[in-house]
C-alpha cells in the first residue's frame, strides 16, 4: 500500500493519534527511570560512606601525648572522612550535573552546617564520638530518605504504565478518530476513569516527606511542556477525537448494534 493510501486509512489516523497521546507517558517513564538510577547510585554511595565512617575511630576524650606514634590527629580523622565522602557520594556519575558544588557545600545541604563546619580549613571542630554519632545518624537518614524515594519512583512508574495500558485498551476499540454516538458515553467514562485513578495516585503520594502531592511531578517533569503526563495524555485524547452526534437525539445509532 502506498504512503498516500496509508494516510487515507482511518487506522493510520488512530495509530498516529495513539503515538501522539502516549508520547508524554513514554517520556515520563524514561525520566522516572533516569531519576531512579541516580537515586539508587546515591543510596549505594551513602551506604558505602557509612561503612567507611564506622571504621574511623573518634578522637579520645583525653588528648594523647603528642609524641606517641600511631595516633591519628583530629585533622587526620576529618581528612579520612573527607576522602570517604569524596570517593563515594561525590563520585556518583551524575554528581557534577545534578549538584556541581564543593564538598563542604554539599555536606552542609545534606547534613547541616554543624557537620559541614568540621571540613572547613579553619575549623576547630573535632571528630569526637558525639560528632561521629551525629554524622552516622544523618547518613542513615539520607539512606532512609532515598530508599523511600525509590519506592515513590517505583509507584510513579507503575502509575504511568497502568495509564498506558488503560489508554491502549481505549484505542484498541477504535476504528477511526470519530467516536460513534453509541460509543461516546463509554469512551468518555473510560477517559474519566483513567484521569480519576491518576488523581487519586497523586493525592495519596506521601512516602517522601519533602514532596507534597504535586511537587514530585514538578521535580520529575519540570523541563517538559507538561507537568502531569497522564492528564496530558487524557486531554490530548479528548481534543483529538470527534464525538459523533446522532441527527435524531431520540434515536440511537445502531451501526454496531
Amino acid at each position: 500500500m502506498s504512503d498516500a493510501n496509508s494516510e487515507r486509512n482511518p487506522q493510520y489516523f488512530v495509530h498516529s493519534l495513539r503515538q501522539y497521546v502516549l508520547a508524554p507517558l513514554s517520556t515520563a517513564s524514561r525520566l522516572v527511570e533516569t531519576e531512579r538510577a541516580e537515586v539508587v547510585a546515591e543510596l549505594d554511595a551513602y551506604e558505602t560512606f557509612r561503612d567507611r565512617l564506622r571504621e574511623i575511630d573518634p578522637a579520645p576524650s583525653t588528648p594523647p601525648d603528642a609524641g606517641l606514634p600511631g595516633r591519628d590527629t583530629t585533622s587526620d580523622r576529618i581528612e579520612r572522612v573527607r576522602d570517604a565522602y569524596r570517593d563515594t557520594v561525590l563520585s556518583t556519575p551524575h554528581y557534577d550535573e545534578a549538584y556541581g558544588e564543593p564538598l563542604v557545600a554539599h555536606l552542609g545541604r545534606e547534613f547541616g552546617a554543624g557537620i559541614a563546619d568540621a571540613f572547613r580549613p579553619d575549623s576547630a571542630v573535632s571528630f569526637t564520638a558525639p560528632y561521629k554519632r551525629t554524622l552516622e545518624a544523618r547518613t542513615t537518614g539520607s539512606i532512609r530518605m532515598r530508599r523511600d524515594f525509590v519506592d515513590t519512583l517505583d509507584a510513579e512508574a507503575a502509575s504511568i504504565e497502568d495509564a498506558r495500558g488503560d489508554l491502549s485498551t481505549v484505542f484498541a476499540a477504535l476504528d477511526t478518530t470519530i467516536i460513534p454516538e453509541w460509543h461516546c458515553e463509554s469512551f468518555t467514562d473510560d477517559l474519566d476513569a483513567v484521569a480519576q485513578r491518576r488523581q487519586q495516585t497523586i493525592q495519596r503520594r506521601d512516602s517522601v516527606p519533602q514532596f507534597d502531592e504535586h511537587s514530585l511531578c514538578a521535580l520529575l517533569y519540570d523541563d517538559e511542556p507538561w507537568t502531569y503526563p497522564v492528564l496530558t495524555a487524557v486531554a490530548r485524547t479528548r481534543e483529538a477525537v470527534s464525538l459523533e452526534q446522532s441527527p435524531n437525539p431520540g434515536r440511537r445509532n445502531s451501526a454496531r448494534g
